[in-house]
């Protein structure tokens, strides 16, 4: 018997409903927090936002950004060391919090605050967006000593995509222009990758493909790059739709084995979560509510991944099984919880 969408959807519902009745949540039981790593996130209200770490797991969380600016975008160092976000006050810094120490320092200053900061590989750089020098372009700052250097000097807006994982190259976009870049951290050597309207590019964690979102007939489709006949992205390359579909595909994220991709499908009442492997081939739909999931990530370990779900009324973070299963709720807050990373 094939059950139509609505009906699948009033089913989820009763049995959620169900469960909250007897566990205290719609998502519990399946997953148990344990030795996870760590959740950064940002909780935001009317009186401003902040990052939060919080342990799957745990009933406790803990804030590590200051009340007197709003943060925006925290991401974890490669090494799970170190905390990175930008900072919205008086001043628009490049904040950064040591876990060891649990100091805070501001490495930056006039950085765009609409772009998340992207950590080097070797957790030792990260690059940034800033109109210091009088336009928009992408910097690189040391954590030791905070050297910059200035990487792109187009009179555009540029936004930065992901580095390499051999650190040597940064793949980006450029406003007013198609097509994906690559930079080197020197500032020299930019490399044409493609030349459609195409955004938001991810770098494998092999370093062998780039998945990327390219706009076609009003929507996004995911799709992944790679060289053609070797290792060097300077030679020819092949485009692969991996997920094309009517609807608007964002929020790309890879797995850390480099097999899968979650992202997120914007149906006509709501948006859910799916991954597919790096060919195209077994798609998964991960949620089914009716209300939005968004902004998935993975774990380190490919078993969990964290997402957004507005599920409960407003945005919470949870956490569930890379298959979808086991969904749990890492924050219970009236306040708005959006950007996990892992």
């Amino acid at each position: 018997m094939i059950l139509a969408t609505g009906t699948i959807r009033f089913l989820c519902l009763t049995v959620c409903l169900a469960v909250a009745l007897s566990l205290g949540g719609c998502f519990a039981g399946g997953l148990v927090g344990g030795d996870l790593p760590a959740i950064a996130y940002i909780v935001s209200d009317e009186d401003g936002a902040q990052v939060w770490i919080k342990q799957p797991g745990d009933d406790e969380a803990s804030r590590i950004s200051s009340l007197s600016a709003d943060a925006r975008t925290p991401r974890w160092s490669p090494d799970q060391s170190k905390i990175a976000w930008i900072s919205v006050g008086n001043k628009t810094e490049l904040m950064l919090y040591d876990v060891g120490s649990e100091g805070v320092t501001a490495l930056v200053s006039n950085v765009d605050a609409e772009q998340p900061p992207i950590w080097a590989p070797g957790s030792d750089r990260i690059s940034y967006v800033s109109d210091e020098d009088g336009e928009p372009d992408i910097y690189m700052v040391t954590l030791e000593g905070g050297q910059k250097t200035r990487l792109t000097f187009s009179p555009e807006r540029e936004l930065v995509g992901d580095w390499s994982p051999d650190g040597e190259w940064l793949v980006f976009t450029e406003y007013g222009t198609d097509g994906l870049f690559l930079r080197n951290p020197n500032g020299v050597n930019r490399i044409e990758l493609t030349s459609g309207p195409d955004s938001d590019p991810v770098w494998s964690p092999k370093g062998d493909r780039i998945a990327f979102l390219r706009s076609a007939d009003g929507n996004r489709d995911v799709y992944v790059l790679r060289p053609t006949n070797s290792d060097n992205w300077a030679d020819d390359t092949d485009e692969v739709a991996v997920s094309e579909d009517e609807y608007d595909e964002f929020s790309v994220d890879w797995s850390s084995d480099g097999r899968r991709l979650a992202f997120v499908v914007r149906f006509d009442d709501q948006s859910e979560i799916f991954s597919v492997l790096v060919d195209g081939s077994e798609r998964r739909q991960l949620t089914q509510n009716a209300e939005d999931d968004l902004m998935p990530v993975w774990s380190a370990g490919d078993d969990r991944i964290a997402f957004v779900s507005y599920a409960y009324g407003n945005a919470e973070v949870l956490y569930m099984n890379a298959d979808g299963t086991g969904q749990m709720r890492l924050t219970v807050n009236d306040p708005m919880d959006t950007h996990p990373d892992w």
